[in-house]
Order: structure tokens, then C-alpha cells, then sequence
């Protein structure tokens, strides 16, 4: 199934949100073996989680916040394999493009080190029933997320989370 092209728009604005940005995988991923590995990941996961920053690297390393430097949000696990995020812009209307939220289930792909959100609602009708695919860095009170190109010459999105309190 080909990957969605997406384009948002409010109030005369628009936002390209493309695919590199999203992750979008709606292929099933193998899952990796290992359950006690996976269930230790998700219960280190497990909590809530403050943005410290959003932010896409281009290939030539330059980097630009797409929400601002300032830019807020909450990501939510919980051990029972449900999510929900939500990223916006400081200081102006919580609707898009200014913000997004998504919700749904996760899984923990220790062997790929990723973790797949599978969105179920979303202020962005195309992400519904699509799989956001993540790299994971995981630290004792940071998470880093990373979102890897689609295709060449795409960003990389990068999202640091701060913890809030575990789960």
C-alpha cells in the first residue's frame, strides 16, 4: 500500500506534513522475538512524557523546528500497550497546523529498537488506522525518538521527550 501524501490545512493555512515526517509504515512489521526484553522496554516506557523538542534535520545537517524552538507536548504510555501524543506551538490556538494529537496502541520492537504507534484517532483524519514508526533512544529521564527519511533528500525528524513521572 503506498504511503500517504498528506497535506493539512486551516483558516486559509496549509502544513505538508510529508511521509518522513509521520514514519508511516501501514506494512505489518515482524515482531521480534524476545518477550521478556519487550515487556522490560514497555514498563521503562511506561509514564509520561514532557517535548523538550521537535525538530528536523536536512541532509546537509541544518536543523529547523517546525513548531518553534518553544515548542510543547505530552506523550503518554501505559503498560497496558496504549499511547497518545499531542505537539504544538506555544502561545497561539491548539488546532492545526499550530498542533496535532494522536492516540491509539504501541508495541515495542526491541531487536529494530523502534517503536510502532498504531493510530487510531487522530486531529489528522490520514494518520487513522497508519502504524508511526520510531527509532528509540531510551535513557533513564530522556527519550529521543527518531523519525528516518522516506526517501533521499528528506529530513530526519527528531523528538526528545523528558520524563514526567513513570508509569
Amino acid at each position: 500500500m503506498p504511503r500517504p501524501k498528506l497535506a493539512l490545512a486551516t483558516a486559509g493555512a496549509a502544513l505538508a506534513m510529508p511521509a518522513w515526517f509521520l514514519g508511516l509504515s501501514s506494512a505489518a512489521v515482524h515482531h521480534a522475538s524476545g518477550a521478556q526484553a519487550t515487556s522490560k522496554l514497555v514498563r521503562q516506557l511506561a509514564g509520561s512524557w514532557e517535548l523538550v523538542s521537535f525538530a528536523q534535520r536536512s541532509p546537509d545537517g541544518r536543523l529547523s523546528y517546525p513548531f518553534g524552538k518553544d515548542a510543547v507536548g505530552k506523550l503518554t504510555y501505559t503498560r497496558d500497550g496504549n499511547q497518545w501524543a499531542t505537539i504544538g506551538r506555544r502561545g497561539v490556538a491548539k488546532n492545526l497546523p499550530d498542533a496535532f494529537f494522536y492516540t491509539g496502541t504501541f508495541d515495542v520492537r526491541p531487536n529494530r529498537r523502534t517503536i510502532v504507534h498504531h493510530v487510531r484517532y487522530s486531529s489528522i483524519i490520514a494518520w487513522e488506522g497508519t502504524d508511526l514508526v520510531r527509532s528509540f533512544r531510551l535513557g533513564a529521564k530522556r527519550l529521543t525518538l527518531t523519525v528516518a527519511p522516506t526517501a533521499p533528500g528528506q529530513p530526519t525528524g527528531i523528538i526528545t521527550w523528558r520524563r514526567l513521572r513513570p508509569g
